[in-house]
């Protein structure tokens, strides 16, 4: 009976034992499991934060490279014109280039109208498709009256003066000098972009036309 009992008792404890250590693999095995599926879990939610803090970086790039464009955009076409208006090919000793030149300041600044005006408020030229340019003329004389009332006042030349009405429509005068005679080059346009100094790159091709003979 003693040999018997103790066989036993060796037999329930290695089967004790045996079950203890198949209850702890499979165990094992499930907690291993577990932290791999978190495992997958953790790097599938780092690739899904790492895409779409690629996809926010990409979208704030788009929008800042947007908005500098937006921002460099009037100071482009502002060169854009200047550039265009100094490479205007103009014809010394023909003044009856004159139009043909205004038409094609026109067309490169995107002027509606561009009217040559004499201190007196007279026209002397004019784009083919200038309107109203009795009407510009004499703004652009009240404008010069302007200046030249700035000019006494103040000991200074204003060289051009600018006005936006209510329907955003801009006045561009310049005011400038061909042998001893004050003239203005007026020019009107839609786009609010337009500067002060938009034709000054023109005045040299409008003085040699106006200097050589008719």
């Amino acid at each position: 009976m003693t040999i018997y009992a103790i066989v036993s008792g060796l037999g329930a404890a290695i089967l004790l034992l045996t079950s203890g250590y198949l209850f702890g693999a499979r165990q094992g095995a499930l907690a291993r499991d577990l932290l791999r599926r978190q495992v997958q879990l953790q790097a599938a939610s780092l690739d899904q934060l790492r895409e779409q803090s690629n996809q926010d970086a990409t979208e704030r790039e788009v929008g800042l490279r947007s908005a500098i464009q937006d921002v460099l955009a009037p100071l482009v076409e502002r060169e854009r014109i200047s550039l265009d208006l100094a490479q205007l090919a103009s014809r010394p000793g023909r003044r009856r280039e004159l139009v043909p030149l205004l038409d094609r300041i026109a067309e490169v600044g995107r002027f509606e109208t561009v009217l040559l005006t004499n201190e007196e408020g007279l026209p002397l030229a004019a784009n083919t498709t200038a309107h109203h340019t009795e009407q510009l003329a004499a703004a652009a004389t009240r404008l010069a009256l302007v200046a030249e009332k700035i000019a006494d006042e103040n000991h200074i030349a204003p060289l051009s003066v600018m006005l936006r009405d209510a329907s955003d429509a801009t006045t561009l005068c310049r005011i400038f000098r061909v042998q001893d005679q004050t003239l203005t080059l007026t020019a009107l346009s839609n786009d609010a972009r337009l500067a002060s100094v938009a034709l000054d790159p023109a005045l040299a091709k409008v003085q040699v036309a106006l200097t050589a003979p008719a």
